[in-house]
Formats: structure tokens, C-alpha cells, sequence
């Protein structure tokens, strides 16, 4: 296999970037705490996560969820598609936080779509949007920004969607899988690797990381 050198920047999340998506939680803690309600109902009759999952852990799920706000990709960008979304995660919490960004919810599983669909209209989210089907389907804005949660292997991610417009993608990843995904994917790509256990101090963020891609152009 041709091997391809991709760009690849590592870094640790800061004590203050951990803080900021705390703080985002406590303002945003009554609507949080409706759709983590919301989900728990619904996945006593879809699997949308592991079914013995306790509140506290989806809470931190939705604390994680909240991580990308830090991302410049992410700051920078309307339209955020997340897929493989499941039970919504990142892409309510982020709904929640952010009303005038605008999220499309997609998954292969429709009834995990109408799940989220429900969960959205009861929260009365107007920037949420819905899709069911594979993300190799689906259309990409020029300006839009593509996110996952431990959804897909990276290079079977960019399999499916390099050839599309996307302005980035942002991955919630464990650590430990980055370099092995990167080594099948034929396009060049700048990759920020973001370790998180060190700014939240927290044995949850053990391992984990943000993910952020962008195509790679020889003169960058």
C-alpha cells in the first residue's frame, strides 16, 4: 500500500478549555438534563446506547458531546452534520448549546433517526435537522463541517466522504486508534490530535481525544 504522510499536530486540552465546557454545561443544564430524560426513555425501547448505561455516565457522554465547542473547526462553522449520531450525541447537546448553528442529525438506523427527531421536537429544537441513510449518500454543503462519536474508523470515514465538500470533520476517538486508521487513507490530511484526560482530570477522558481533519495541501 502506498503510504501517505499525512500532517499530524498533537496536543493536550488546557485546564481552561475543560472549565469552558463545564461552564457550558451548568448554563445549559435544564435542557441537557430534559433531552438525557429524553433519551433515557427512548433507549428502554431502541438501543440508541449500551442499555445498562447509568444517568451519570450519559451525563458525562453529554459533557464530552460539549468538548468540540473548543475546536476552531467547529467555531467557525453554520452547518454541522453529525453522523452516526445514534441517540443524538454530539449533535443535541450541541443543538441545545448552540441554537444558531444548524445540525443535521444522520444515521444508517432509521428508527434511531425518528427517535432523535422525536427527542428534538419536544425540546423544540428549530435547528435541528434529520436524515436517515448512509453518509456516503448524503450531501455536503461546501461549508459544512462533518462530526462523529466513536461512530467509524477514519479511514473508512474518508473512504466514504473524501470526494465530498466538507470544510473539516471532527472525531470523538480513543487515542489509541488514530495512527493504525490514518496509516489506510489514501489522501493527505492535516490531523490535530487533542488529548483530553488532561485538562478534565477525570479517569472518563482516559484515552480519549478530539479529532480534527482537513484536507492537506502540499503548499501548507
Amino acid at each position: 500500500m502506498f503510504h501517505v504522510e499525512h500532517n499530524i499536530q498533537r496536543t493536550s486540552l488546557s485546564i481552561s478549555d475543560a472549565a469552558h465546557v463545564r461552564n457550558l454545561y451548568y448554563k445549559n443544564e435544564q435542557p441537557l438534563e430534559q433531552y438525557l430524560s429524553k433519551l433515557l426513555w427512548w433507549n428502554r425501547k431502541i438501543n440508541l446506547v449500551s442499555r445498562d448505561v447509568s444517568r451519570e455516565t450519559l451525563r458525562k457522554h453529554i459533557e464530552h458531546s460539549l468538548v468540540l465547542s473548543v475546536s476552531e473547526l467547529f467555531k467557525n462553522t453554520q452547518k454541522i452534520m453529525d453522523s452516526g449520531t445514534g441517540g443524538g450525541l454530539p449533535g443535541l447537546p450541541l443543538a441545545i448549546v448552540f441554537p444558531a448553528k444548524q445540525i443535521i442529525l444522520n444515521d444508517i438506523v432509521a428508527k434511531k433517526i425518528m427517535a432523535c427527531k422525536h427527542i428534538a421536537n419536544v425540546l423544540k429544537l428549530s435547528n435541528v435537522s434529520t436524515c436517515a441513510g448512509s453518509v456516503e449518500k448524503m450531501e455536503f454543503d461546501s461549508d459544512a463541517l462533518l462530526t462523529s462519536k466513536h461512530a467509524f474508523k477514519i479511514n473508512d470515514l474518508i473512504g466514504m466522504v473524501g470526494k465530498k465538500a466538507w470544510t473539516g470533520i471532527i472525531l470523538l476517538k480513543g487515542i489509541d486508534e488514530i495512527e493504525n486508521e490514518l496509516e489506510g487513507v489514501s489522501m493527505k490530511l492535516g490531523v490535530h490530535i487533542i488529548e483530553l484526560e488532561s485538562g478534565f482530570k477525570d479517569p472518563f477522558y482516559s484515552g480519549k481525544a478530539l479529532v480534527e481533519i482537513k484536507r492537506k495541501v502540499d503548499n501548507e
